[in-house]
């Protein structure tokens, strides 16, 4: 077999290392590194970890860091094609400044860049205000970054301004959760796809767009798998059940489930009295929601609504998790708070295996959550609570 022309690669053979995974069915190709470099991927929020190939100040190759929890040594297509990235042409290596409108950009140095920015910035709030400046931030600089960020914005710039990729992206799920829980904290972590025997996955094809995340269904064959996603996605060709439901349905869905779970008696009481307040006041407001008219709404038969609810109901430990087809939609929020409200009333949360888990779309979505002063103020303290203010303000002597 001939790997340099399967691979469309016309470079000497010393130059690029050939392993074939046979696992993962494909040829990769290594080209030859002085160092190994150990980072985390960029793309997506699974976050897996992998070393960047450096030769002669250059990154010419990456594969997966076998060490690494989260993929351990495994990487995506995307992953694997990251050093391309990283050494593209037409990266920008330097600051580029334009003086004026009239004029190219020409290459400055970085303290000149800083003096520029700060510089502009001062000016802006000295005619305007402090609160002229705003700030939006990414889903992918490291926590202590966010950290540094926010508080540069907030107390450098003196702006409240400040924005990242929590309410960018997932506004409906931090929305949700805080409603739900009192916190934007999601209570699961991706360990629970290993130990959960029922799992449902509302618009969330993990297969594609989280094919390292998607693996962990595979380490669990007596995993029930269902998916609830309009289209036929590849994620929703390994489920055991799949729900085509009608675009914008899934609340109608959702509250069907809850629903059949009360009226049934499919209620974790011992739970729900102990950790739960509202429960009558959401029976109320389910109570009409039957399986029959959800049906009418999302296109689905009574009896897979029925089947889902009775399956999820009676796990041992059920794990539902969801990504923008949910976190996108015109009722997000909504939508979200149902989906913890089934977790709920199932006690299918706080075990492991068991938990509603909003799957993000980048790679530290969560340290703009966690210190990054987006949803919340850093360690999950509140903007609104004058207690948590005045504790940072005494950390920060202000």
């Amino acid at each position: 077999m001939n790997l340099k022309r399967l691979i469309g690669l016309d470079t000497g053979a010393d130059e690029y290392r050939y392993a074939v995974d046979p696992e993962a069915g494909y040829v990769s190709a290594r080209k030859a590194a002085d160092t190994w470099v150990a980072t985390t991927c960029g793309y997506c929020s699974v976050g897996c970890g992998m070393l960047v190939g450096v030769k002669d100040g250059r990154a010419v190759s990456v594969r997966g860091n076998p060490d690494h929890p989260v993929n351990r040594g495994v990487l995506c297509p995307k992953g694997l094609s990251e050093h391309h990235t990283l050494d593209a042409d037409n990266r920008a290596l330097y600051p580029m400044l334009r003086r004026d409108k009239r004029t190219a950009r020409a290459r400055v140095s970085w303290d000149d860049a800083l003096s520029e920015m700060a510089m502009r910035f001062r000016s802006i709030q000295s005619r305007h205000g402090r609160d002229s400046i705003g700030v939006i931030s990414t889903g992918q600089l490291v926590t202590e970054e966010f950290y540094t960020l926010g508080k540069l914005v907030q107390l450098g710039l003196g702006t409240p301004n400040y924005d990242g990729n929590t309410t960018l992206c997932m506004s409906t799920a931090v929305a949700g959760y805080k409603r739900s829980f009192g916190s934007d904290g999601p209570p699961g972590a991706y360990e629970d796809l290993e130990t959960a025997d029922v799992i449902v996955l509302i618009g969330a094809n993990i297969a594609e767009n989280h094919p390292i995340l998607c693996r962990r269904l595979h380490t669990n064959p007596d995993t029930t798998l269902i998916v609830v996603d309009p289209r036929v996605t590849k994620t929703a060709m390994m489920a055991d059940l799949h729900l085509p439901l009608r675009p914008r349905s899934d609340l109608a869905l959702l509250n069907a489930l809850i629903h059949v779970v009360i009226e049934h008696d499919l209620v974790d009481r011992d739970y729900v009295e102990a950790y739960t307040t509202g429960f009558d006041q959401l029976r109320e407001s389910v109570r009409d929601c039957t399986p029959e008219r959800a049906a009418e709404i999302t296109g689905l038969a009574p009896e897979q609504i029925y089947r889902t609810a009775w399956v999820y109901a009676n796990a041992k430990a059920g794990f539902i998790g969801w990504t923008m087809g949910v976190n996108h939609s015109s009722k997000g929020t909504e939508t979200v708070n149902a989906i913890n409200n089934l977790a709920l009333i199932t006690g299918n949360i706080g075990r492991a295996g068991a938990a509603p888990f909003s799957i993000t779309g980048q790679c530290n979505a969560m340290g703009t959550r966690e210190s990054g002063f987006a949803s919340s103020l850093p360690g999950y303290r509140k903007f609104e609570s004058e207690a948590d203010r005045g504790e940072l303000a005494t950390l920060w002597g202000i």
